[in-house]
């Protein structure tokens, strides 16, 4: 396995373009100063789907052949990436089958649902049901994130960070299974080194932490989260080969940090992000990251998909 290049984000970019959006990086003044640092935010909660998923997705999706278009895709997910994959089931004409966790939120399997794509409410191991039917549909799998073309294609958003920022210093990630900081990170170093790049997770996902004190992928039997889109139950092999390479350092809040970083976050931003968007404001609030008021600090709000209802609990 190899580490993507800039010629496969350059690639990944160009194919993805008629069918993302660029998304603004837009100055968090007040939360900012209230966090001690220059604050900026990538504002993938815009996307089609309301999250960076579409990326990494469509650049896969696009890479297919005919005849695995034939067959179908299948993938497994507890939200973002089912919404993403049934979004592009549909714009390309492929059929879908997305396994989902029995217990997840319902808006999101109401969305899945509502996109055309044949719905597996999973209560038992959700990588296995998907990989049984893989083998006996004949399906096409789309990773969540162990793909290169996944990668390279959420690569395309720490690409988009250091063309409109390109003097940032610190570069904040929500990781699950390790799609997303394996892609901007490798955009981010291979274009400015000195840029830190840190990962957060929540503390009860946090498998890519434990799987790089392992040496080796391992799996969570039930991860739960408030941040629920990194609620992944494993990490992939090629999301930790890049890690190794490009990531500074992989953080974990406390569960109990992330609602209110959630609340700080939506009242001082005004951007109606999820609680997986909102680990940054966790990681500084704990100490688990230090910045400093002439650091340029920029966070990616990776998703908008959230019961809101919610937020009355952390009031």
């Amino acid at each position: 396995m190899s580490l993507i290049t800039l010629d496969d984000i350059a690639s990944a970019a160009e194919r993805i373009a008629p069918h993302v959006t660029r998304t603004p990086l837009l100055p968090a003044l007040s939360l900012g100063e209230q966090l001690g640092c220059q604050l900026f935010v990538k504002c993938e909660l815009f996307q089609r789907t309301g999250s960076f998923k579409i990326r990494g997705g469509f650049n896969k999706g696009l890479s297919l052949s005919d005849e695995e278009r034939s067959r179908g895709i299948i993938a497994f997910s507890a939200g973002n990436h089912a919404m993403s994959v049934a979004h592009i089931g549909a714009t390309l004409g492929v059929p879908v089958v997305v396994c989902m966790p029995a217990h997840s939120v319902q808006f999101k399997v109401d969305a899945v649902r509502a996109m055309g794509a044949e719905l597996d409410l999973v209560d038992g191991d959700l990588v296995a049901r998907a990989m049984a039917r893989m083998e006996s549909g004949g399906f096409t799998l789309m990773h969540p994130f162990d793909d290169p073309a996944m990668i390279a294609g959420h690569a395309t958003c720490g690409q988009e960070i250091i063309e409109d920022l390109p003097e940032v210093d610190t570069v904040l990630v929500p990781t699950g299974g390790g799609g997303l900081i394996s892609g901007v990170a490798a955009a981010i170093k291979l274009h400015r080194p000195a840029t830190r790049v840190i990962g957060i997770e929540p503390a009860g996902a946090n498998v890519v932490s434990l799987s790089c004190a392992a040496g080796h992928p391992v799996t969570l039997a039930s991860p739960k989260s408030l941040a629920d889109g990194l609620a992944a139950p494993i990490a992939g092999s090629l999301n930790l080969i890049h890690i190794e390479a490009f990531v500074d350092d992989l953080v974990t809040v406390p569960e109990e940090s992330i609602g209110p970083a959630w609340l700080e976050m939506v009242n001082t931003t005004k951007l109606a992000v999820e609680p997986a968007a909102a680990v940054g404001v966790a990681a500084i609030r704990t100490g688990a990251i230090s910045v400093d008021p002439d650091e340029t600090v920029c966070m990616i709000a990776s998703g908008g998909n959230a019961d809101f209802a919610r937020l009355a609990d952390f009031s």
